[in-house]
């Protein structure tokens, strides 16, 4: 008969990649937006060369992403995630400023965002804001 309770006892597990597990925060953020965007522009790109529409298809695994992005990052950082996918080029390919309104002093501006790590450095200004607002 087989006891269980010594199952395991000596096992020892070793990881060879041990040092790809420690991902930075940002590379991480960087790698999950870039993938997604990725995406996103494949099924545009196959809906202009091929006419096909993969919403249907792609639907679901978008709003899953989506979802995720919302339960690790919450709300607004989610919105600016996907304002970056969705809305950040026109149909020309053409990068559209995002226009940010600051709270505190009323001011606007007009804020290119290049790439992910733009984005990501935009991020964590807000977070300091909102840091330094919640502080006072």
């Amino acid at each position: 008969m087989f006891d269980i309770s010594t199952f395991g006892k000596h096992l020892q597990i070793k990881d060879k990649n041990k040092s790809t597990i420690n991902v930075s925060d940002k590379q991480m953020f960087m790698d999950l937006v870039d993938t997604f965007n990725m995406a996103h522009q494949r099924s545009l790109a196959v809906e202009q060369e091929h006419g096909l529409k993969l919403e249907k298809y792609d639907g679901l695994f978008f709003l899953l992403i989506e979802n995720l992005f919302y339960h690790h990052y919450g709300e607004w950082q989610t919105e600016l995630i996907l304002w970056y996918v969705y809305d950040r080029l026109d149909d020309e390919g053409n990068a559209i400023p995002m226009l940010v309104f600051d709270e505190m002093t009323g001011d606007e501006e007009e804020l290119n965002i290049k790439d992910t790590s733009d984005l990501y450095k935009f991020i964590q200004t807000v977070k300091k804001k909102i840091k330094n607002k919640n502080k006072n």
